[in-house]
C-alpha cells in the first residue's frame, strides 16, 4: 500500500487551491519526494477531512467531508521532568486522538510545561502522522485541581478499572499524588498493580479509557 502524504493545513478553506507551509514543502520535496499529481489528504484540524492533489507548493482540493471527534477524553498530566518524555505525552496522545491535554499542579511535581510552540508542533506532527482529522487541544500552563472538568477520576496505583464515564482523568508525577490533594469528588482508577513512568501511564489511560 503507497504512502499517501496527511497535511494539516487551518481553515477556513475559501480557494480551490491550499498553500503548504515551509516545512511541509521541504518534507514533501526532500524526503518523501512527491512528484506533481500525487495523491495528498488534509485537515483543517477541526473535523474537515479531504482527498487532493499535490502540485507545486500546494495542496489541490477534491472531495471533503466532515468527521466526528473519536471521543471526548481530557488528561490533565503532570508534566514529566525530561523534556523529551513530554513530547512522548503530547505525541503519543495526540495519535490516540485525546481532545485536549492539561498540564496538572501537583504536590509533588517537578517538571515545567513545555512552550505552546513546540507543543503544537508535536501535536500537529502527530495529527499528520496519525492521518488524524482533530488536532488535540494543549494547556500553556500548570492548573490546579480546580480547574479540571468533572466529571473527574484519578489514575493510581492498584486500583481496579472502572467502566463509569468521567470527562478527565488525572496522571500523577514520579513521586506519585499526594492522597490529601486528591479531591474527594475523584473516582480512583487503576492501570494494573505496577507504577507506571508517567509519559506510560498518560498513553496506556487513553488507549484503556478512549
Amino acid at each position: 500500500m503507497k504512502h499517501v502524504p496527511h497535511l494539516y493545513v487551518p481553515g477556513p478553506w475559501r480557494d480551490p487551491a491550499l498553500e503548504a507551509t515551509g516545512e511541509q514543502i521541504a518534507h514533501m520535496r526532500r524526503v518523501l519526494r512527491i512528484d506533481d499529481g500525487a495523491e495528498v489528504t488534509y485537515t483543517d484540524g477541526v473535523g474537515e477531512f479531504g482527498h487532493g492533489k499535490w502540485s507545486g507548493n500546494s495542496v489541490i482540493r477534491g472531495d471533503e467531508e466532515s468527521r466526528r471527534r473519536p471521543g471526548s477524553l481530557v488528561l490533565a498530566v503532570a508534566p514529566p521532568a525530561n523534556r523529551d518524555r513530554a513530547r512522548f505525552v503530547v505525541e503519543k496522545l495526540a495519535e490516540v486522538g485525546v481532545e485536549s491535554l492539561l498540564w496538572l499542579a501537583t504536590r509533588h511535581g517537578t517538571g515545567r510545561v513545555p512552550s505552546l510552540q513546540k507543543q503544537r508542533g508535536w501535536a500537529i506532527s502527530a495529527l499528520e502522522q496519525s492521518r488524524g482529522s482533530w488536532l488535540m487541544a494543549l494547556g500553556e500552563d500548570l492548573v490546579g485541581w480546580a480547574a479540571l472538568e468533572r466529571p473527574l477520576a484519578a489514575c493510581l496505583p492498584g486500583e481496579p478499572g472502572s467502566e463509569a464515564s468521567f470527562r478527565t482523568l488525572a496522571i500523577g508525577p514520579e513521586g506519585g499524588f499526594d492522597p490529601g490533594e486528591i479531591p474527594k469528588d475523584a473516582r480512583g482508577v487503576g492501570l494494573g498493580e505496577t507504577i507506571l513512568r508517567v509519559e506510560t501511564a498518560a498513553l496506556a489511560a487513553a488507549v484503556k479509557f478512549h
